[in-house]
């Protein structure tokens, strides 16, 4: 049986199905971890198997861990140290001088499709499969929430933002197996692929059942949580902040001491999650790790000098920088160490995706960009947030583009190490821009829509599929 890390479109060809083996490496995929989808979905047992093998793929550090950390260096909060001790890893990223060449654009495009292929898998297998309408029905919310997640990572580091030209080039919709003698999809544009997208998730939340409580799978709230991010993203701020309203009923804030507890076990307000688990070998490869502040993991992730100090002395927040008993300690010069994750408990690092304080923060920005008839919601869902943190106990004073800063900078201080920066920046068309002085070694300026800012095809997958081949980002040679 062939392995399917080559190229990522193509792995529709196999599904993954069982998961008890130890993998020392994620981008080996061995017999024993596949099964053809004949066998996969003859069973109850195997279908669960199967769905499972779906959700082992975003547990690969090479894929959501890779993400998030890449987001967050490309961002300019947080920097990665020079020389570091971690074999080069988002060293290139940090700089923006991936080619088609790079790992990480090969890892995400393959990983990503990796993922929609197994989804695929189910739309075509689970019709004729033995087991009840109302359990396919479930199966098919949960894997078409899969797909569509995995398509907004993609459509978000391949292409032009939504709000900047939705007309552009996007990523293949690919929503069928696809077999030898399949036909080769072209890019879409990016409105097709944000349709397609929304399409997979409301219908996975019209049909996900309200029995999937689990923080580590599609739930309604999950659902409704990718969706609020989704409307965000596309500029949609009705939606955006209807979604967000919906995500977090049912998981409260935690208090200020939630902050301070490494974020690897679910608080209250966790509503989606990956669950790392220590057979999965990923410890040295999650986010913990890079962040990790003692030299325990890779510890190579800093905070920019300008990013620390924005945080205020009253701020919560400030202790996530507190290592051996200093706020503001450094190892070397190269911005400040960062205590906000546990790396010292379990080599199984959970992740969290989604968290309530994200929605308040989505709520005020959507309600912010609305007018000022809108700008008291836009407070109050602030304020939450500020409140926890220490720093506010009244709504702020703040109006039009002012309230709006004060929403992205909150927004900054709450959510970094959780891989957001780089896409809010794409999002609101803010420049890409990092000075001297704040503890950076690589200074970039770029401005909304420079090539630099959108990563390459990856090479594997232009020569396997010759439609593509001319469809290369602009800036990038083949």
């Amino acid at each position: 049986m062939k392995k399917i890390n080559k190229i990522g479109i193509y792995s529709s060809l196999i599904l993954l199905a069982s998961l008890s083996s130890c993998k020392k490496d994620f981008l080996e995929v061995t017999p024993t971890q596949q099964i053809n989808a004949a066998e996969a979905f003859s069973s109850p047992e195997k279908i669960a198997a199967a769905l499972t093998g779906v959700y082992d793929v975003s547990t690969n550090p090479s894929y959501k861990y890779n993400m998030i950390l890449n987001n967050d260096v490309k961002g300019g909060d947080i920097l990665v140290v020079s020389g570091a001790g971690n074999y080069g890893r988002f060293i290139n990223g940090y700089q923006f001088i991936e080619n088609p060449s790079s790992v990480e654009p090969s890892d995400y495009w393959t990983l990503g499709y990796r993922v929609i292929a197994n989804a695929n898998q189910f739309e075509a297998n689970l019709p004729t499969a033995p087991i009840t309408d109302a359990q396919k029905s479930a199966y098919f919310a949960e894997t078409r929430a899969l797909r569509a997640e995995a398509y907004f990572w993609l459509i978000q580091w391949y292409a032009k933002p939504y709000t900047l030209d939705p007309e552009a080039l996007g990523v293949p919709l690919v929503l069928a197996p696809l077999g030898p003698n399949g036909t080769l999809s072209p890019r879409a544009k990016v409105k097709e692929v944000y349709a397609q997208i929304l399409s997979d998730f409301l219908f996975a939340e019209a049909n996900i059942p309200a029995t999937k409580t689990s923080v580590y799978r599609m739930t309604k709230g999950a659902i409704q949580g990718f969706l609020a991010r989704v409307y965000l993203t596309m500029g949609d701020y009705p939606n955006a902040s209807k979604y967000a309203k919906l995500a977090r009923v049912g998981k409260p804030l935690g208090n200020g001491a939630s902050l301070l507890t490494g974020f690897i076990n679910p608080s209250s307000e966790w509503i989606y999650a990956l669950n790392s688990r220590t057979d999965d070998n990923s410890g040295f490869l999650t986010v913990n790790s890079f962040y990790d502040p003692f030299d325990i993991g890779y510890s190579s992730f800093r905070a920019a000098d300008n990013f620390f100090n924005s945080f205020a002395s009253n701020d919560i927040r400030l202790q996530q920088f507190r290592v051996n008993g200093v706020i503001g300690a450094r190892r070397g010069q190269e911005g400040f160490l960062i205590n906000k994750f546990d790396f010292n408990t379990t080599p199984a690092q959970n992740q969290v995706i989604i968290r309530s304080s994200e929605m308040y923060l989505i709520e005020a920005e959507a309600e912010a960009r609305q007018g000022v008839a809108n700008e008291a919601a836009a407070k109050t869902a602030l304020l939450a947030i500020q409140q926890r943190a220490g720093v506010a106990t009244v709504p702020s004073a703040n109006t039009g583009q002012a309230l709006i800063n004060e929403i992205m900078a909150e927004r900054g201080k709450e959510l970094y190490g959780e891989g957001f920066k780089f896409f809010d920046l794409l999002r609101t068309k803010t420049p890409v821009v990092r000075t001297a002085g704040n503890g950076h070694w690589a200074i970039v300026s770029f401005q909304p829509g420079d090539n630099k800012l959108v990563l390459p095809l990856p090479q594997t997958e232009l020569n396997a599929n010759p439609v593509l081949k001319p469809q290369q980002n602009p800036g990038y040679s083949n």
